[in-house]
């Protein structure tokens, strides 16, 4: 074959390589680690995806809980205050089915609050007098005005421990559900009152007027300021100040 020939197909061939390099494409190691970055990547985007579905399905059930829950203790409270309260705790419980949401339950506690007797306060009392005094000193055997005061309260006391137990009760709804396989609960607590119940304790909540000071044949009482024969300190009975209805004597020793 002449000179010229073979310099022409030594040009053909490597034009032919210089084409198949521009074409090549990657190699199977380079595929095999771009598939395990984009393998890595679309499992911490699914996982961040699912997280915030189940994070955003968890904030809904729990305000519907906390709805239905609050709806529920309306309930009980407008119904009880047709049937009382009553002197002890009340449970209650069921489903919220006429509601639209059949898989979600409720346990509702009503609790009783127990006033202690004025016997365990008497206790309680005494003993810090003790821890204070560090069981002797005069005030031990020394009663002060404060501990008459208290003494005296147990007299009113059955009134006032039993209308405090009438008038305020602790109440309490919770609500359970399923969700997936985990069961799922959330819990509203609150307190009633009923002031009403605190009318019956003398003079609560009311204001003194003239039959509060009235005797039962109708006069005043004179131990009692204002009362018929009272006089206020520092007056005489026409009211004119710096006399004393007891002396006979004006200020200055003038008779």
């Amino acid at each position: 074959m002449p000179p010229s020939s073979d310099t022409g197909e030594a040009v053909r061939v490597q034009a032919r390589r210089r084409r198949v390099r521009k074409f090549a494409g990657f190699t199977l190691l380079e595929v095999l680690v771009a598939v395990a970055i984009l393998s890595m990547s679309l499992t911490s985007m699914l996982s961040s995806q699912m997280a915030a579905m189940r994070a955003t399905r968890y904030a809904r059930d729990v305000s519907v809980a906390a709805f239905l829950a609050e709806s529920k203790l309306l309930d009980l409270e407008s119904q009880l205050q047709i049937d009382g309260w009553g002197s002890d705790d009340k449970t209650f419980d069921g489903d919220f089915s006429e509601e639209g949401w059949p898989d979600i339950r409720y346990e509702c506690l009503i609790d009783f609050i127990e006033v202690p007797d004025f016997n365990v306060l008497q206790q309680a009392a005494q003993a810090g007098e003790t821890d204070g005094d560090g069981g002797g000193g005069p005030s031990a055997y020394v009663a002060t005005a404060d501990d008459q005061a208290f003494a005296g309260m147990g007299m009113v006391w059955p009134i006032v421990k039993g209308a405090i137990e009438q008038s305020i009760r602790k109440s309490s709804c919770r609500v359970i559900w399923i969700d997936g396989k985990i069961e799922q609960d959330f819990t509203v607590e609150t307190f009633w009152t009923d002031p009403k119940q605190l009318m019956q304790l003398p003079q609560a909540g009311g204001e003194v007027d003239e039959t509060d000071d009235a005797r039962e044949d109708g006069t005043q009482d004179p131990t009692k300021p204002g009362g018929a024969g009272g006089t206020t300190p520092g007056t005489t009975p026409s009211g004119k100040p710096g006399m004393s209805p007891t002396s006979g004597t004006l200020p200055g020793g003038r008779k």
